[in-house]
C-alpha cells in the first residue's frame, strides 16, 4: 500500500551525496522532528532540487514515506529562506554548522518539537543577519537545554542556595547539572567547570527571559569563554559524544 505525500517545513541538517544522482538529506521538522529522505535525481534536477537541497536551507519539503524503511522519498523542496551568509563566510558556517550537529544527536524520528524547530531557525536567521556569533550560539544552547528537558541548575549552589560572593570560587557540575559552591564542593576540582558568578547569573538571566529579549544580554570576553567551555563540555557529557564541529570554533 503507498501512504499519501505529506509536507512540512524543514531545516536542512546534513546533506550528502547518494550514488551518481541523489542525495541524503536530513532535516528537522516541527511536527516529525528529525527526517531523513532521499531525493531522487537531486544531483541533476534543473528545477525540483536545484540549490534548494543544501545545509541551513528552510525549506517546505513535498515527501512520501516508505513502507519497509524510516527514510522518506522527498519528491519536491520549496525554498523559504537560504540564509546565504552562512555559506559565504567560513567562521558563521563553522558555527551554524555546530548548531545543525547538536540537533542531529540531540532529537529522533517521529519527535517533533516546534519550539525547537522556532528555536533552530531564529539562531540560523540571526547568524545570517550579522548577529554576534558567540552570544548566538550560547543562548541557543541555554534554551535548547530547557526544551530538551536538561536545564543546567543556575540560580545557586545545587546544594545550599548560595548566590553571592561568600561561595566562591563557584564550579559547574555536570554530573549534576548546577551551580557548586567552594564550601559545598566534595569533587575532584578536574571533574568541574570553573564558572564566576556573573557568568552564572548572566546565564540565568537568558534562562528567564523570552527569546525576543535575550539578545539585550552583553557577554564580556570572560565570559564568553566560561560560557562556550560549560556548553562544549554539558553538551559532550549529556550526550556521551564528541561534538566535531567544536573543533573549528576558536
Amino acid at each position: 500500500m503507498t501512504l499519501p505525500p505529506e509536507r512540512s517545513p524543514a531545516i536542512v541538517l546534513n546533506v550528502s551525496d547518494h550514488g551518481e544522482s541523489d542525495k541524503i538529506v536530513t532535516c528537522y521538522c516541527p511536527q516529525f522532528g528529525k527526517l531523513t529522505g532521499i531525493a531522487k535525481g537531486a544531483k541533476r534536477s534543473k528545477k525540483r532540487f536545484v540549490n534548494k537541497l543544501e545545509i541551513f536551507s528552510l525549506l517546505e519539503i513535498h515527501f512520501t514515506a516508505g513502507n519497509r524503511t524510516s527514510m522518506v522519498r522527498i519528491d519536491q523542496a520549496d525554498l523559504l529562506a537560504s540564509f546565504p551568509n552562512l555559506r559565504a563566510h567560513y567562521d558563521r558556517y563553522s558555527n551554524a554548522s555546530l548548531l545543525c550537529e547538536l540537533l542531529l544527536h540531540w532529537t529522533k524520528e517521529n519527535d517533533g518539537d516546534e519550539n525547537i524547530f522556532n528555536l533552530l531557525a531564529w539562531a540560523l536567521r540571526s547568524l545570517d543577519q550579522g548577529a554576534q556569533l558567540t552570544r548566538t550560539v550560547i543562548l541557543f544552547q541555554i534554551k535548547l537545554f530547557d526544551l530538551l528537558g536538561y536545564r543546567p541548575h543556575l540560580a545557586g549552589c545545587i546544594d545550599c542556595g548560595r548566590h553571592d560572593n561568600d561561595g566562591a570560587p563557584y564550579r559547574f557540575s555536570s554530573s549534576r547539572g548546577g551551580l557548586v559552591c567552594n564550601h559545598c564542593n566534595r569533587e575532584s576540582v578536574a571533574a568541574h567547570i570553573p564558572l564566576s558568578l556573573s557568568t552564572a547569573k548572566l546565564l540565568h538571566k537568558a534562562q528567564t527571559l523570552p527569546r525576543e529579549k535575550i539578545t539585550r544580554l552583553q557577554f564580556s570576553q570572560h565570559s564568553t569563554n566560561e560560557a562556550m567551555a560549560l556548553m562544549k563540555r554539558y553538551n559532550s557529557d549529556l550526550l556521551q559524544r564528541e561534538i566535531f564541529s567544536w573543533r573549528a570554533i576558536p
